[in-house]
């Protein structure tokens, strides 16, 4: 019985670490059923044509605008002007693939309204494709596209201290419901810049010395505002609006003088002022529609839009010479002008793959008017032959259409082709002096793009643009 007994609870032993060893595996089964897995890109990727700097989980976006994270990106470069430059080439900005109706100092003010983390990418674009009308590089800044519902904002207020005070105050608002979203950004600056110059020019061979004392006080005032309204139809298709306005009223004062000695004796002096007031406004309003076929991955993207740019300016000089030798001279002139610039255009952008080796193909067109009139007067005692006032008129009409395709070979060589054709019919007058002309002509502007990658740190490329 003992040795029947023992086998028995040999066997039960084992059944028991057997099902505990299945309760074990069932608990692990369960655990692993939890497991989320997060894949996120790199923080800068290099691509066929452009570099992307992937912004969206970055920690710079905390207390920065867009303008900030633009000066932090990789291959661009913003000088004391505020002028933007990729690999030393100029740039066209664009927001959301749409050319951005700002430029210059405008473009700065209005990427400072827009809060760092609204923004999901910026693309460094240095060899464009056909698609784009510009020259030079392309920098393309994406927007993070809301899925939360609700209302979310944020108000920024700053004041900054120098010679004078300057305030900045910013209004960002995020609407999103279902299938409707809308962004309101609003901002005003108030700046006041001081700026003071002293110098001493010494020439021994003369014996002479010249005092120069400048100082300049200017003021600017801007307030903008943009809007985007944004509706999903459907799953494939959707329609929008944006309204994007931006002022800026200037006012400067400059007051100089200087003084000329030679042999320490006194030879002339000078009193100078020069008053400058403006007032520049930028307007622009574009209507888009989008079908957009993930399974397929095919886009088709129409925009209709205008623009419109006005700028009125009052500069006067005046200068007081005083001579050892010869009368007092007054010197003025004022100069007053009033451009404004109008542009109409309609663009369609239609994209999709070509078989099943990573082809892509691409293919648009663009409509281009423009009528732009520059009128200007001058006005003080030294017009001597000079005329007194004219108005210059140009007006265009532009239009475009490009192809391009795309396609990777061996994983490690990327290519692209294109083409873009542009014709141009202008006029140009002026009405003062009755001169005018008047000319049209086309344009094929090819361009080729090679990539072979080597490894992941070293690739070689070589482009063709006309």
């Amino acid at each position: 019985m003992k040795n029947i007994l023992i086998p028995i609870a040999f066997l039960a032993g084992i059944f028991t670490f057997a099902q505990a060893q299945k309760d074990t595996l069932k608990s692990k089964e369960k655990a692993i059923e939890g497991v989320t897995v997060t894949v996120r890109k790199p923080t800068i990727e290099s691509k066929v044509d452009r570099t992307v700097f992937n912004v969206s989980n970055s920690s710079i976006l905390a207390g920065n605008t867009t303008w900030d994270v633009l000066r932090m990106t990789p291959l661009v470069s913003i000088d004391n002007n505020d002028a933007i430059k990729a690999e030393g080439e100029t740039v066209t900005v664009y927001i959301n693939d749409r050319k951005s109706v700002f430029t210059g100092k405008e473009l700065k003010e209005y990427l400072k309204t827009i809060p760092a983390d609204n923004l999901m990418k910026i693309e460094v674009i240095t060899s464009p494709s056909s698609r784009y009308e510009a020259t030079g590089s392309v920098i393309n800044i994406v927007l993070k596209k809301r899925d939360d519902e609700g209302i979310k904002g944020s108000v920024t207020l700053n004041n900054r201290q120098n010679t004078k005070n300057s305030q900045y105050t910013n209004l960002n608002l995020n609407y999103h419901r279902k299938s409707f979203t809308q962004t309101f950004i609003g901002s005003y600056s108030d700046n006041t810049n001081v700026q003071s110059n002293s110098s001493l020019y010494k020439v021994d061979a003369e014996n002479s010395e010249t005092y120069r004392n400048s100082k300049t006080i200017g003021r600017y005032k801007s307030p903008s505002l943009s809007s985007t309204s944004e509706f999903e139809l459907n799953n494939k298709n959707t329609v929008g609006v944006i309204l994007e306005y931006y002022q800026s009223n200037s006012s400067s004062n400059t007051d100089a003088d200087g003084l000329r000695n030679v042999n320490g004796l006194f030879e002339n002096s000078y009193l100078q002022n020069q008053n400058s007031t403006g007032l520049n406004r930028n307007f622009g309003s574009n209507i888009f529609y989008k079908w957009y076929d993930k399974e397929k991955n095919k886009i088709l993207d129409i925009n209709l839009g205008s623009n419109y740019y006005g700028q009125s300016s009052d500069d006067y000089f005046v200068k007081n010479m005083v001579y050892k030798s010869k009368p007092d001279e007054k010197q003025e002139i004022g100069v007053l002008t009033d451009t404004e610039n109008r542009n109409y255009y309609l663009k369609v952008d239609y994209t999709q793959p070509i078989g099943k080796e990573g082809g892509n193909f691409e293919v648009g067109g663009k409509i281009d008017f423009n009528n732009n009139v520059i009128p200007n007067s001058l006005y003080g005692n030294m017009l001597t032959g000079l005329s007194s006032g004219d108005v210059f008129h140009y007006e265009d009409n532009i239009s475009s259409l490009y192809a391009n395709y795309s396609k990777t070979f061996f994983k490690k060589l990327e290519t692209r082709i294109g083409l873009r054709y542009e014709y141009i019919d202008y006029k140009i007058r002026q009405d003062n002096a009755g001169t005018s002309r008047k000319d049209s002509y086309g344009k094929l502007l090819p361009n080729i793009l090679l990539k072979y990658s080597f490894s992941d740190n070293y690739d070689l490329s070589l482009t063709y643009n006309s």
